[in-house]
C-alpha cells in the first residue's frame, strides 16, 4: 500500500491537476465524490491525506485516471 495517506493524496492531486480539476479542495472531492460513488467526506479525507482508500477504490483511481496501481501505491 502507499507509503503514507499524504504521499497517496499527493499523487492523486497531481492526477486531478493534470486533468484539469479545480484547484480548490471542496470542488475536487465533490468531482472524486461523484467519479468514485463515494460519499464527500470520504473524498475529502483521501484528497487531504486522512485516509488510504479500500483497494477496489484504488483501483477505480487508476482506470479513471489511465495510472498504474502500483505508481498510486508506491513512495
Amino acid at each position: 500500500m502507499a507509503h503514507t495517506a499524504r504521499e497517496f493524496a499527493q499523487k492523486l492531486n497531481k492526477c486531478l491537476d493534470e486533468s484539469d480539476a479545480p484547484t480548490p479542495v471542496r470542488e475536487r472531492a465533490n468531482i472524486l465524490s461523484k467519479l468514485l460513488d463515494i460519499p464527500k467526506p470520504q473524498a475529502w479525507s483521501i484528497l487531504e491525506g486522512q485516509l488510504l482508500p479500500e483497494h477496489s477504490i484504488l483501483q477505480r483511481i487508476a482506470v479513471e485516471f489511465e495510472v498504474d496501481v502500483k505508481w498510486l501505491c508506491d513512495k
